[in-house]
């Protein structure tokens, strides 16, 4: 698959860019021993996306943007990342509910609380996952704040 396909063309390819831009991420991160090479993948990967596409995106609201996909296990914090993309760039291709329900849920995780404040960042920039977020998942970013 060529690199324009990748980028900008199918939505496999998306998913695949996506998920090449994050293992080069982590590749790095190791080989300059920098801890933490999963969130250093994570937010190489959506930083770099926004780069191609020409975005500019202010580091806070980067982090924020990350905060659900920071909560949940590796694997399944790639592929979110990746189908958040699709979401992002062809939402009519993308699995939303499946991406719905694990955001949500890594929101709602208890042991989520120290990625809160970096949600409500997202939160109060309307980063696309906002759309995604029920009732309840707004509900407790909002008591997260207002309990700190």
């Amino acid at each position: 698959m060529g690199l324009f396909s990748k980028l900008f063309g199918t939505t496999d390819g998306r998913r695949e860019a996506m998920r090449g831009s994050y293992e080069k991420h982590v590749r790095l991160a190791k080989e300059k021993n920098i801890d933490s090479p999963h969130i250093i993948g994570l937010y190489g990967a959506l930083g770099t996306r926004y780069i191609a596409r020409g975005m500019n995106v202010p580091e806070i609201v980067l982090w924020g943007e990350l905060a659900p996909f920071l909560a949940m296990k590796n694997g399944e914090a790639i592929e979110a990342l990746a189908e958040y993309i699709v979401y992002q760039e062809q939402p009519e291709d993308a699995r939303k509910s499946w991406l719905r329900k694990v955001i949500n849920k890594a929101i709602l995780a208890p042991e989520n609380s120290h990625a809160s404040g970096m949600a409500y960042s997202g939160l109060a920039n309307n980063v696309s996952w906002c759309n995604l977020l029920n009732d309840e998942s707004i509900d407790a970013l909002r008591r997260q704040i207002n309990d700190e």
